[in-house]
């Protein structure tokens, strides 16, 4: 496109694609998107659009619908695979008015537009801009007195009937009516827990092990007084509230066991000093993709168990399917790769011949170099979008510029050491592999690992640090993870 179309009657034969929002999966379920791609399909027709097929159908509340994978691809495609974005009512896209706003304008930048197809509203028609921005406010007002009145509805539902609101935890049922109650199919699963903790002869951990219950999730349900015949809302804020459940009198943790249960938590609580990471990473910084974007740690904290992950910063075109993927898939290969070190006589062969002599860097230079870039080409973008204003935006492109012209190649000065000390190393290094828990396996994988590449199924390559190549494990490490060696350091042909 040359030209944005200034109205629906320069929409003849434009490329087209959809977006389908629901608030919620059960919202999606019924006859909202029916509806909506019934105005999509009148609207296509009618004005003539080329229907490309592309559909991003997402349930998710419309006030943080930016932060999906949906929106980011829809964003990265718009004006490179279709034209026109077709939805079929303006609350449809979006209930957030910055988000709405920014987005209108980066769609715009990448030479595309979006159609309302139930208004017949066109962005950019510079005639029909008053009435979109009205009723992208009224959209975002609606979402903000919808939210105060459920606040309101749940708080009246605490004070009249003593029910928290909220999902049921492990043990309890919603009735026909909607409240909470002890569930006797399951109840027993979750005394049984509270009972064995109470033994004080196992740790969350143990515990985990024994019930298949996330220690995350365990930790939650023994300190929530539900199970002792409280309801409590609020959790944690200056205005909390507990009152007695409507079976107080029979609980099904009594209070003799709860105070036990509170008891063990107590003695094993050290207190004060820096809390420990509830989701440790072990590969945390060291992931990068194909494309050189950083993969970075995340959560998936609204889920029972908590699942850690690795996410894709970015859509790319190395990157299929959704951006995140479990920890354990990558973790899991770079174990094997530790525990497996070898110490054969192939290896100390090739560390002998190596002996003394000073080995190549590791190739990150170039990375580093990459992401500083990117760092700066998101702040651009940022900044073009009116997110950040130019006072930070200057402070920061100074500091980025700053830490750019600081990358520079440093030659390593270090030899290779002896066999024998690297033999050690080695073992060594296996043994605190397999020794050591997920905290003391982050702060090794650093002094292994320059940084190691993967794919969505798995790790492509890895990259040893300079002390790991002195050591000889650039040998060492099996090659069913793929081993990036630097020149000067490939074995000999046998």
């Amino acid at each position: 496109m040359t030209r944005l179309p200034r109205t629906v009657d320069d929409l003849r034969g434009l490329r087209c694609a959809r977006w389908i929002r629901e608030s919620t999966g059960r919202q999606a379920e019924k006859n909202g998107p029916e509806a909506q791609r019934e105005q999509q399909d009148w609207a296509i027709e009618r004005y003539g659009l080329v229907d490309t097929g592309i559909v991003w159908s997402v349930a998710h509340t419309g006030r943080t619908i930016a932060r999906t994978d949906q929106w980011a691809a829809m964003m990265a495609s718009a004006g490179q695979d279709w034209d026109v974005l077709v939805v079929g009512y303006v609350s449809r896209f979006a209930r957030n008015l910055r988000d709405a706003v920014n987005a209108r304008h980066d769609i715009h930048g990448a030479g595309a537009s979006i159609l309302f197809a139930d208004d017949r509203l066109l962005t950019s028609d510079e005639d029909a801009w008053e009435q979109w921005a009205r009723e992208t406010v009224e959209a975002e007002a609606y979402s903000r007195r919808l939210g105060r009145r459920v606040t309101e509805a749940y708080g009246a539902k605490f004070r009249r009937h003593k029910d928290p609101g909220g999902n049921a935890p492990l043990g309890f049922v919603r009735d026909d009516d909607g409240f909470l109650m002890p569930d006797p199919s399951s109840i027993g699963r979750a005394v049984a827990v509270f009972e064995r903790y109470g033994e004080g002869t196992v740790s969350l951990v143990g515990l985990e092990a024994e019930t298949g219950i996330d220690r995350e999730a365990l930790k939650v349900m023994i300190r929530n007084p539900i199970y002792n015949g409280w309801v409590r809302r609020h959790r944690r804020q200056p205005d909390e509230q507990v009152l007695p459940a409507a079976w107080r009198d029979d609980p099904p943790v009594s209070d003799a066991l709860w105070a036990r249960v509170q008891e063990v938590r107590a003695e094993r609580y050290h207190g004060g000093g820096r809390p420990t990471p509830r989701h440790i990473h072990m590969l945390a910084g060291l992931l990068v993709c194909r494309c050189g974007a950083r993969i970075r740690a995340t959560t998936d904290v609204k889920r029972t168990p908590y699942r850690r992950r690795y996410q894709h910063e970015r859509v790319c075109d190395q990157w299929d399917g959704p951006r995140t993927r479990l920890a354990a898939l990558y973790e899991g290969q770079i174990s094997d790769q530790v525990e497996g070190i070898r110490t054969d006589a192939w290896v100390v062969a090739n560390i002998r011949r190596l002996a003394g002599t000073r080995p190549p860097r590791p190739d990150s230079t170039s990375l580093r170099r990459r992401q500083v870039e990117r760092d700066l080409e998101d702040l651009a973008r940022r900044h073009a979008r009116r997110a950040i204003d130019t006072a930070a935006y200057l402070a920061e492109h100074q500091r980025l510029t700053v830490l750019l012209d600081s990358i520079v190649d440093v030659p390593s000065d270090a030899p290779v050491v002896d066999p024998d000390v690297a033999v050690a190393y080695l073992r060594d290094m296996r043994r605190l592999w397999r020794d050591m828990d997920d905290a003391g396996r982050r702060a090794l994988a650093p002094r292994i690992y320059e940084r190691i590449t993967v794919e969505p199924s798995g790790v492509v390559s890895v990259q040893p640090t300079a002390e790991a190549m002195r050591h000889g494990l650039v040998f060492a490490l099996p090659e069913w993870v793929p081993v990036a060696r630097p020149e000067g350091l490939e074995p000999p042909t046998l």
